[in-house]
């Protein structure tokens, strides 16, 4: 009991920094500004001479304090039940900070466990349909290739978690640098190329800034470009387009992913960030993709704006301040 009166404290601390103003200390605001009401109404009348003694002494005066002292009483009777309210919505918060923690501490953790295990089986599947250890027939590659896609998914499943549960926890250090964006934009499509070729998909680069540059981190950028990549890839039918383009507006740099897609109905456009969220459940993936890129982005104190509709393909776009030496975090 003393420990989980212990974690409740810390989840209820880690719940007031979130809300980065103190909820207590404008509800007394507000009632300090609600009671000196009936205050500034005496005042006013006294000084603009309304009030006499007579008034004071007679059954208006006796009215006039007794609705005063009704006032307060209300005021103070509606503080208690509102700071009650405010108590046990804190409360339930932080149990649910607290949950939420341990429940992404312990995927963390299995994650951790498995990725050493799925890294052997992949390196060992490799070798075997490669013919390292002997000959395979052409059916045995068949086999090993379903079971290397397999791995592959998980493998991207686990580094998806451990991903998430670091950008939770706030333990990743961005290594922020001067970096040109349309040059690590090349990279992601180069990586990319193969799994758009599999469906005759075309990846074109619209860069209309060569030199488009950012402070920020490069491996995290990457990955928040390349999951954008990758999901028009997999939404976008064979013979479908995916452009990615680059562009600086402002103090900020663009970058825009627009596929030829189905397009995304306006009621499932706000579940698209959600963690594990699928909208499709036949498609493969984990669902942590665009979570992990809003993370991303708003690390770098960027923003991810969608652009939908249904049979018109999707765009997303990540808008990222392109100098964020003044904001180090």
């Amino acid at each position: 009991m003393k420990n989980t009166g212990k974690a409740n404290t810390i989840s209820h601390k880690l719940v007031m920094q979130d809300l980065k103003e103190n909820p207590y200390r404008r509800l007394n605001i507000a009632f300090a500004l609600m009671v000196i009401v009936p205050f500034l109404v005496f005042f006013y009348l006294l000084t603009s001479r309304l009030f006499t003694m007579n008034v004071l002494i007679g059954n208006t005066g006796f009215i006039l304090a007794a609705a005063l002292f009704i006032s307060l009483c209300g005021f103070y009777i509606a503080y208690n039940i509102l700071k009650n309210i405010f108590n046990k919505i804190l409360s339930y918060a932080a149990q649910a900070k607290e949950s939420d923690q341990l429940k992404s501490t312990f995927v963390a953790t299995v994650s951790h466990e498995l990725k050493n295990p799925l890294s052997s089986i992949k390196v060992n599947i490799y070798n075997i349909f490669s013919g390292f250890i002997g000959q395979v027939n052409e059916e045995q590659k068949k086999v090993l290739g379903l079971c290397q896609s397999i791995i592959e998914r998980m493998v991207r499943l686990v580094n998806g978690l451990l991903d998430l549960h670091k950008i939770e926890a706030g333990v990743v250090d961005l290594k922020r640098e001067r970096l040109n964006l349309t040059e690590i934009s090349n990279k992601q499509i180069k990586g990319l190329q193969n799994l758009a070729d599999k469906k005759n998909i075309k990846i074109i680069k619209d860069f209309l800034d060569e030199s488009l540059s950012v402070w920020g981190d490069e491996d995290k950028l990457s990955q928040a470009i390349i999951n954008l990549l990758d999901n028009g890839i997999k939404f976008t039918p064979e013979n479908g387009t995916v452009t990615l383009k680059a562009y600086s507006e402002d103090e900020f740099a663009k970058i825009e992913c627009i596929d030829t897609g189905p397009g995304i109905p306006d009621e499932k456009v706000g579940m698209l960030f959600n963690k594990f969220e699928r909208l499709n459940a036949a498609e493969e993936g984990t669902g942590l993709g665009l979570a992990i890129t809003k993370d991303i982005v708003e690390m770098h104190k960027g923003k991810v704006l969608v652009e939908s509709r249904v049979g018109a393909g999707s765009k997303f776009v990540i808008l990222l301040p392109r100098d964020l030496r003044s904001t180090r975090s």
